[in-house]
């Protein structure tokens, strides 16, 4: 519920377990007032009042945008810059120009039920309400819009800005977060995840002295160094389980920045979105311009009840549809560039016996592409490696019973290429400049509209002519001499362009699936997840490496967007021989896919990639649509253990992992969470053995036994259901 008090002047926006107050004060500022895991409305008292203790605090006051003129000491949310002063200027003052003040005051606010952020291209299935308050620059012709759209049963809050040039002369905009966020004093401990090439989604949490703290991307695509999501709470006020703990996600895949201030008061203050490095947004007389947003929210519940909330509102009001992810194949590793229609029909056919739904045709099928060096930028079928085409082999896969799926990487070109020789400009470059290919390819420049229509027609043409159910949407390097036609824009020119084509994709084949890959997890946000239905989380397929991949994953994703493969007994990344169990035990916990050289394999052992397909798929929509309970964690024991539960408790899936074991030290059963404490689960295993049957009390309070130690390697999956 969105409240308003005409009296007060305040602002409540109530959720079902939160609240979120804010006021318009004397002068017109709309001041934040308090945010909590409590759905209490308040009155309108603001705690601040300037100029406070001494002279030089002023600047403290908690603007819900804090803009660059009256704040300069302190991080800002909006900094602009304006040719003309509103009053005729003396000669000594035109010396002042251009006029870097911003003061914005509150002139009026409407709130809407269901209302659709212009930017997505998914209907929400939540409701939800949106207030939007606009502010102007009483000297200035400048109106910005504060968005706010409440998801009540979710405790979420939907964040994003618009600004408009209401005068007759460009403004130059030089920094724009999409929103600033105020934790409660003292919430310095932070959770983020960084790390590189298949080391992605690392979790570090650490206190935050007093001072900035930036993490970022400087690429149009969301980046393997950091991603665009924060947990904080106050420092040991927070477990696993318990404890208030706000949390924040940019929904934005190009150039990004996240900026922690903590002050000297204790205030936390959270600005996200563009980054300012290289940034630049000229409005134009008339323009306005609609950031992205910036998803928010508070949890009591610990660090897992943030993930929780941040899950279901990516399921429920961010993702293109609810169908659950089938298995798939990818026959990259069995085949690399060596392809052809009876190689790649000969796997077909294995992977539709072992239960596999989506069979999936990776690099080197069009153009010259038979190794990297070559043909990125030509997207026709190669008639050397498909002299008949490519439709005989999608006919053979569907006769199969799965979906075909093909390799795309639409955003590169390869200068050994049709298409660079004949439009060399069309790559992001500095004239006069060399153009540094990483991969052997270059990035082309998506803020051209011609190379946009270009890579629309050529997707639109083989998507038209055959019957291709996915697309594994690929982009492997980052951004060198960012040279484009569209300038510093390019930053959010490149994102748009890749959302346009997205967009359009999905529009005219809505059956068609997507999934987003960059080098592995460069490009998981949601913003690209208003478009795509899974990730590529990593290159890296080992499964233990995985654990901590797939564990700092989990604090800001839901599992039926993780993909996650089972590839040969010796991992191709790092050559490192785990057991087929513990390969699928640890794939299990996402959108399970295969990766593996089935012609490798023997008789027995496709029979037990079969067995444990079928297993998978009899708790699938448990992992893709439950709750997640992380209940070990490997900083913990050295072990991943988790729970998934369906919403109303009926079924559930454990899962154990470990990834290290001292002898002699002792692993206490991990108690599971979230069950009816009254019902009676019997617990199966992959043959369908019933292993026990307890109830919801007695594994809440004493775990799944037999779960107290176990090697490095050891893992178990079990699939809980309640007795009828």
């Amino acid at each position: 519920m969105i409240h308003y008090n005409p009296n007060t002047r305040t602002f409540n926006l109530l959720g079902s377990q939160s609240h979120y107050a804010m006021m318009v004060d004397g002068d017109g500022r709309l001041i934040h007032l308090a945010w909590g895991p409590t759905p209490n409305p308040l009155s309108g008292h603001n705690r601040f009042a300037p100029p406070g203790q001494s002279s030089f605090e002023f600047q403290g006051q908690r603007d819900e945008l804090p803009a660059y003129g009256p704040i300069s000491v302190h991080e800002v949310a909006l900094k602009a810059s304006f040719l003309k002063a509103p009053a005729a200027l003396s000669a000594g003052e035109a010396l002042y120009r251009p006029i870097r003040d911003v003061r914005l005051a509150y002139t009026g606010h409407e709130i809407e039920e269901n209302a659709q952020l212009p930017t997505s291209s998914s209907s929400f299935r939540t409701p939800h309400s949106t207030l939007r308050i606009s502010l102007t620059d009483s000297l200035q012709p400048l109106t910005v819009t504060l968005c706010y759209r409440l998801f009540p049963a979710h405790d979420i809050i939907e964040r994003w800005c618009t600004l408009t040039n209401t005068g007759p002369d460009p403004i130059r905009i030089e920094k724009l977060a999409f929103a600033a966020l105020h934790l409660p004093p003292g919430s310095n401990e932070v959770t983020t995840v960084h790390g590189a090439w298949g080391a992605e989604f690392t979790t570090q949490r650490h206190t935050l002295p007093v001072g900035s703290f930036n993490i970022g991307h400087r690429s149009v695509q969301t980046g393997h160094a950091f991603n665009p999501f924060f947990l904080a709470n106050r420092p040991g006020h927070a477990t696993e389980t318990s404890g208030p703990v706000y949390f924040g996600a940019l929904a934005f895949s190009g150039a990004w920045l996240l900026t922690f201030e903590h002050q000297h008061s204790g205030d936390m203050r959270v600005f996200g979105g563009y980054n300012p490095f290289d940034f630049e947004l000229i409005l134009q007389p008339g323009q306005t311009h609609t950031t992205p947003a910036f998803v928010c929210g508070v949890s009591g519940e610990g660090w897992g009840g943030a993930s929780r909330r941040l899950h279901a509102f990516t399921r429920d009001a961010v993702l293109p549809n609810a169908a659950p992810r089938p298995v798939l194949y990818n026959s990259w590793e069995a085949t690399y560039f060596a392809l052809s229609h009876e190689g790649q029909a000969a796997l077909a056919r294995k992977a539709a016996a072992i239960g596999v739904e989506l069979f999936v045709v990776d690099d080197g099928w069009f153009g010259g592409r038979r190794s990297p060096l070559s043909g990125l930028g030509d997207w026709t079928v190669s008639p050397e490696v498909f002299p008949n085409g490519l439709q005989p082999l999608i006919d053979e896969v569907h006769a199969l019973g799965m979906q075909f799926g093909l390799w795309f990487e639409p955003e590169m070109v390869n200068p050994d290429s049709d298409l660079y020789r004949q439009h060399p400009d069309w790559v992001l470059h500095f004239p006069g400049r060399p153009r540094t290919e990483a991969r052997m390819q270059l990035v082309l420049d998506y803020g051209r509209d011609e190379v946009i229509e270009y890579i629309f027609s050529a997707l639109d043409a083989l998507l038209s002519t055959h019957d291709i159910d996915f697309i594994k949407w690929d982009m492997n390097r980052n951004v060198t001499e960012p040279g484009s036609v569209t300038g510093k824009a390019i930053w959010r020119a490149h994102t748009a362009g890749v959302y346009r084509l997205m967009d359009r994709l999905r529009q005219k084949y809505p059956n068609l699936s997507l999934q987003s890959c960059s080098g592995g997890g460069g490009r998981v946000d949601l913003g690209i997840l208003r478009r795509v239905d899974q990730v590529w989380t990593s290159d890296n397929t080992d499964a233990l490496d995985r654990l901590g991949i797939q564990e700092g994953f989990s604090l800001a994703y839901p599992a039926r967007i993780m993909e996650a493969w089972v590839t040969h007994e010796k991992n191709h990344q790092t050559g490192r021989v785990l057991d087929l169990s513990t390969r699928f035990d640890v794939a299990m916990r996402g959108a399970l896919g295969i990766g593996s050289d089935l012609n490798a394999l023997g008789d027995e052992e496709l029979k037990e990639y079969a067995s444990y397909i079928a297993f998978y798929k009899r708790f699938r929509h448990v992992v893709q649509d439950g709750d997640l309970y992380r209940l070990e964690t490997l900083a913990e024991h050295g072990a991943s253990t988790l729970l998934y539960v369906l919403p109303d408790q009926s079924e559930a899936v454990y899962s154990v992992a470990v990834h290290d074991h001292l002898i002699g030290r002792h692993r206490p059963p991990a108690r599971l969470c979230g069950l009816n404490s009254t019902a009676v689960y019997t617990i199966t295993d992959r043959h369908e053995r019933a292993i026990a049957h307890l109830s919801g009390a007695d594994l809440m309070a004493q775990g799944i036994p037999g779960d107290t130690y176990g090697p490095a390697g050891y893992s178990r999956t079990l699939h809980l259901k309640i007795v009828k």
